[in-house]
């Protein structure tokens, strides 16, 4: 089967590595597929299986499944040749304000949600990656759609053995400027919780340029993980740091909900609530039984979504759409 992925790039992010691990498996499985963007480089930071070539040839191919996740892509793909369209939909942005979208509102960054609104009316197979995201399109949005989730790469993320200094409690976190990831939260409930902990130590690899080798030592290295984003699909942070063992605090939203569950997975506040994070965060450093019950709870969940099962569950969708001749 051939299989393409539109990208916008290449880069360093979490919807960017859910394409190409999910393509990498596919590849196991035999497929043919190609992943296209801007400039049609091999991506450099992550191994990919597939094939890359640059989106201007996109419309000169025949494919038999099109999938794509930026939903700008929308036009292109809609002109492309392909038996299937997938509309895999990685992120609901702002989903309050596109229940009730209205174009002639202006807003920040309306043509974006003009965008992901027109690319969820067309008629694409419409495949969410997140329970809690499936729900919302058929409740809030009434649109149908299948469920595609994620997974975790355990040749990367697992537990690694970190001497850690006995005098410090270390605290990491992502550390992404972007203000919808809630720095500023963490800044300040930090602030409260050193008032009482002056041994707390805040860490972040954003920015960094760490090798993907290691991240695993990177999350292991922590005491604890936190997380303050106002929004996501599937929280890839929460899920590498479950799978490497460390206990977490996280914001309250659906991109978590299929593995870090309250009072048994992980802590979970309100977004925006710098008193709720200081308080869990307090709580796990003066309780340490918590943080062990967290760290095992959390790698017992997590390791349960891989990415083989994923694109096995992706070429099941796929090939109950397609003709006989071209899913085999």
């Amino acid at each position: 089967m051939k299989i393409s992925f539109v990208e916008p790039h290449l880069e360093i992010y979490g919807g960017i590595r859910r394409i190409i691990e999910l393509s990498n498996q596919l590849v196991r499985c035999g497929e043919d597929v190609t992943i296209y963007h801007p400039t049609g480089e091999p991506c450099a930071w992550l191994e990919s299986k597939a094939k890359t070539r640059p989106t201007s040839v996109l419309l000169d191919h025949k494919h038999d499944v099109i999938i794509f996740n930026d939903p700008p892509d929308y036009k292109r793909v809609r002109r492309a040749k392909a038996d299937l369209k997938v509309f895999y939909i990685l992120c609901l942005y702002e989903r309050e304000k596109l229940k009730r979208f209205n174009p002639k509102i202006l807003w920040p960054k309306k043509g974006r949600m003009m965008s992901l609104r027109r690319a969820l009316q067309m008629p694409f197979l419409r495949v969410a990656n997140a329970t809690w995201m499936q729900k919302y399109l058929n409740e809030e949005l009434r649109m149908e759609s299948l469920l595609l989730i994620g997974g975790i790469n355990r040749e990367m993320f697992y537990p690694v053995e970190v001497p850690k200094n006995g005098n410090e409690f270390r605290i990491l976190c992502s550390g992404d400027p972007r203000e919808r990831k809630g720095m500023d939260t963490i800044r300040h409930a930090l602030d409260m919780v050193r008032a009482s902990h002056p041994h707390v130590v805040l860490d972040t690899y954003h920015g960094k340029h760490l090798p993907q080798s290691e991240m695993a030592a990177t999350y292991s290295s922590a005491d604890l993980f936190v997380d303050a984003q106002w929004y996501a699909g599937w929280n890839n942070p929460v899920a590498e740091a479950m799978a490497c063992r460390v206990p977490v605090v996280c914001t309250d939203i659906g991109g978590v909900a299929d593995f870090a569950i309250h009072e048994e997975t992980a802590l979970l506040f309100p977004v925006d609530d710098v008193g709720g994070l200081a308080r869990a965060i307090m709580r796990l450093i003066e309780d340490r039984a918590l943080r062990e019950r967290f760290k095992v709870n959390g790698y017992n969940k997590i390791t349960q979504f891989t990415w083989d099962r994923s694109a096995r569950r992706l070429l099941e969708i796929l090939r109950a759409r397609l003709p006989a001749s071209i899913s085999k």
